[in-house]
């Protein structure tokens, strides 16, 4: 049986995985999170206490970083020489904030 060690030479089984998490990822709507102070982001004022929910299917689902989102397709996160890999969906799939 595959162990830690052989990860580095199974890619396909880590494209699995990671498409795996990318179109089914475990948090869709993550854990919401509230702001703790005042803010302006991109000259929206934020007010203390605003309530986040980020659509994290719907980051998961961008045509424009995964094209024909709704397939599963563990090819786009196999590395091919010249060609630049999507965003990982670990950055989104289980939710975002501290732990």
């Amino acid at each position: 049986l595959p162990d830690f060690g052989d990860r580095e030479n199974l890619p396909y089984l880590e494209a699995i995985l990671t498409e795996s998490l990318r179109i089914y990822p475990v948090l869709p709507l993550a854990v919401p999170h509230h702001s703790i102070e005042d803010d302006v982001y991109e000259g929206y004022f934020i007010p203390k206490g605003t309530t986040f929910v980020a659509n994290s299917w719907a980051i998961l689902h961008d045509e424009r970083a995964y094209p024909d989102p709704l397939k599963f397709n563990p090819e786009r996160f196999v590395q091919k020489e010249g060609e630049k890999l999507p965003p990982s969906p670990l950055l989104y799939a289980f939710g975002y904030g501290r732990r």
